[in-house]
């Protein structure tokens, strides 16, 4: 879906492909080749996504994306989506934490939810 995505809004997606440095090898490739051939991997194997696939997916979805990191600023991606008017997270967010080098995973998203609050 989130290759699909990619594919068919390729001039969003290209800048940040380049800034991403995701093109470095020097093959006689054209930009829009290896644009294609890094979709086709991301559709075809279990590479882990990132900003980009969280990009196109918060568009395939209509979900708004918030990302916590210890690192950084919370990032939201797909405000437009949200359900619950000026609520910073609503009920129906997607929320996943970033971890640059966990558990020797290397950089990778998990997915959180809230803890419910407890009434005495």
């Amino acid at each position: 879906m989130a290759a699909a995505y990619m594919r068919n809004h390729a001039s969003d997606f290209l800048p940040f492909f380049l800034s991403q440095n995701l093109v470095e090898d020097d093959s006689d490739e054209s930009l829009a080749q290896k644009f294609e051939n890094y979709c086709k991997e991301v559709e075809s194997t279990a590479i882990w996504g990132g900003q980009l696939e969280l990009g196109a997916l918060t568009q395939c979805l209509k979900k708004h994306i918030v990302i916590f990191s210890w690192s950084f600023p919370d990032v939201e991606m797909g405000k437009e989506y949200k359900s619950d008017g000026d609520a910073a997270i609503s009920h129906s967010s997607i929320m996943l934490s970033y971890h640059r080098h966990a558990f020797g995973l290397g950089e990778h998203y998990n997915s959180v939810v809230p803890i419910p609050t407890m009434i005495n």
